[in-house]
């Protein structure tokens, strides 16, 4: 009895232990740093994300958002194969190479918009979110080839994940 008092005593020192830094438990893949994949808080924040918008043609129309946990939201607008919300669980390995081929570009250091006065064209909406840097881009018109590279770049690591169908609200 002895004994199980022991081993339930160490292990609940154990959890309280890990609970008293939820900054650590929030973390990017490996990092001391959770502000590293987010903001500057330990809470759940966004890292990344990227949107397609709409042309008037068949232009795929779509939003992902990638949070520091790895959880990440797909939202189908049009011309794709999946219409709606969805849900998926990015891992800690994409979310470093994400940050490292952002910071390879100069991500933070890019304009905030390249765009110019033509119609009928999509935009592509990026953000990226790494401690006390926050940056958007609106990527239409007129983008360095090394942005184009590195959006195709996240649509090939973050579209063809295992995305399940979230629940409609009021269901």
């Amino acid at each position: 009895m002895r004994t199980i008092v022991s081993l339930t005593t160490a292990a609940l020192l154990l959890i309280g232990a890990g609970c008293g830094n939820t900054a650590k438990s929030t973390a990017g893949p490996g990092d001391e740093d959770a502000s590293m994949y987010g903001g500057p808080n330990p809470t759940d924040s966004l890292f990344f994300s990227i949107e397609r918008t709409p042309c008037f043609g068949k232009c795929p129309a779509y939003r992902i958002k990638v949070y520091r946990s790895g959880y990440a939201t797909y939202e189908g607008i049009s011309n794709v194969e999946r219409l709606g919300q969805n849900r998926a669980w990015v891992g800690k390995d994409t979310l470093a190479l994400l940050l490292k081929e952002a910071e390879a570009i100069g991500y933070f250091d890019l304009q905030d918009s390249y765009d110019r006065q033509v119609t009928d064209i999509p935009s592509t909406r990026l953000r990226m979110v790494s401690g006390a840097r926050d940056k958007s881009i609106l990527a239409r018109a007129g983008v360095p080839p090394e942005l184009k590279a590195f959006a195709l770049r996240a649509d090939e690591l973050l579209l063809p994940m295992a995305w399940k169908r979230a629940p409609e609200l009021g269901q």
